[in-house]
């Protein structure tokens, strides 16, 4: 029976084995006979003597197949016209796991991205003996599109590379993890309303701004850099009204927060509480309202805002007319309506806690019949 059991998992380690094509250039690499799938100790012995004296960077495609191989456009062109060109080059079209053949032989391994517009998220600094494994954030709608994008990026990206690299283009292992990012779209409210864009310092949308209910136009938005513009910059949105703008502070905190402050109007002051977000953070919020402090006739003025989303990413990173972070939105986590719900849960576990309580306070008869012994007499009167 152990054979038997032994024989059964060498066939299940064969069949979760994967087998995905493998493009190698850069480097001189033997070649082997395509029919004959390569095995995963094989390659990383191969990989080994590689990195004595290379850096190895590997694309990692997901669901790349051979057929992937043979892709053309609409044009009939290859996807692959960057690749084509490469020399020297060689091409497995079946290896054994071949990320994992890369991860044991490598030392040093590092993880990177490729982002919608082709650019790695972080630098690659040239290290022979070092496994740089990139992945793709973006697809494309057709899969030809994708992969030529893809070509293009990894072209550009091996010319910037000025040491000694030997590059790998596979297929993504099936366990890892695909990086998706969701590109923010312009809502119908939000492209009916305004929206200002400030270079990579500042952007902000919304719908429609109100004081005291009145409605306010708003045609354009300026910015004036304090004298440490790293940490604070004023924003002031010219309104309908003739010398009157909605003027408020964006300041950059130490703790990675950046907030609002000294929103004003009409040369009036208002409360604006609460209004911060991380920079990698959009500040959201459906409707809100700022209020200015009692008048002594006890009136209090108001700026109503509908569907008000605002980010400064405090960073050089940030591209020009970048796109909103995910919403740190302005309601608060614990509303009535989970209050409500943990409520339920506590009454409900209070009323399961009692019924155990009962059930494991039952008990049993403490003495019983025995046919052996003397019968058990219960004395009955009649009162």
């Amino acid at each position: 029976m152990l054979w038997k059991s032994l024989i059964a998992l060498c066939v299940i380690g064969v069949a979760l084995a994967e087998q995905t094509p493998v493009f190698l250039w850069g480097a001189n690499s033997p070649s082997k006979p395509s029919l004959r799938t390569v095995p995963q100790a094989e390659f990383k012995e191969q990989l080994a003597t590689l990195l004595k004296d290379h850096m190895v960077v590997a694309f990692e495609e997901n669901g790349l197949s051979n057929r992937d191989f043979m892709c053309t456009d609409a044009e009939s062109k290859s996807c692959y016209a960057q690749l084509q060109g490469v020399s020297p080059k060689t091409y497995y079209t079946s290896v054994e796991n071949p990320s994992e053949a890369l991860r044991a032989a490598a030392q040093k391994r590092e993880h990177n991205s490729i982002d919608a517009h082709g650019q790695l998220v972080h630098p690659i600094k040239c290290d022979v003996g070092s496994a740089i494994f990139v992945s793709f954030e973006d697809a494309a709608d057709t899969r030809a599109s994708t992969l030529q994008s893809h070509d293009n990026a990894i072209a550009a990206i091996s010319q910037q590379l000025e040491c000694n690299v030997a590059y790998l283009y596979l297929a993504a292992p099936s366990t890892a993890a695909t990086v998706q990012r969701r590109v923010r779209r312009w809502t119908a409210n939000e492209v009916d309303g305004y929206r200002f864009i400030s270079g990579n310092q500042f952007q902000i949308t919304f719908t429609g701004v109100k004081y005291n209910q009145q409605a306010l136009t708003v045609s354009a938005m300026s910015i004036t850099n304090s004298t440490t513009p790293n940490t604070k910059f004023s924003v002031s949105l010219t309104t309908s009204d003739a010398g009157k703008a909605i003027t408020f502070d964006i300041v950059y905190s130490s703790d990675g927060y950046y907030n609002l402050t000294n929103a004003a109007y009409d040369g009036q002051v208002f409360r604006t509480p609460g209004l911060n977000a991380p920079t990698t953070f959009s500040f959201a919020c459906g409707n809100m309202t700022w209020y200015t402090k009692p008048t002594t006739s006890n009136k209090v003025n108001t700026l109503t805002w509908s569907s008000l989303q605002f980010q400064a990413p405090f960073s050089a990173k940030a591209k020009e007319g970048f796109i909103f972070g995910d919403s740190w939105d302005c309601v608060g986590f614990v509303t009535p309506g989970i209050l409500m719900g943990l409520f339920v849960v506590v009454l409900l576990l209070v009323i399961v806690f009692l019924g155990l309580c009962w059930m494991m306070d039952i008990k049993t008869m403490d003495r019983f019949d025995d046919p052996k012994g003397k019968t058990i007499t219960i004395n009955a009167g009649a009162e």
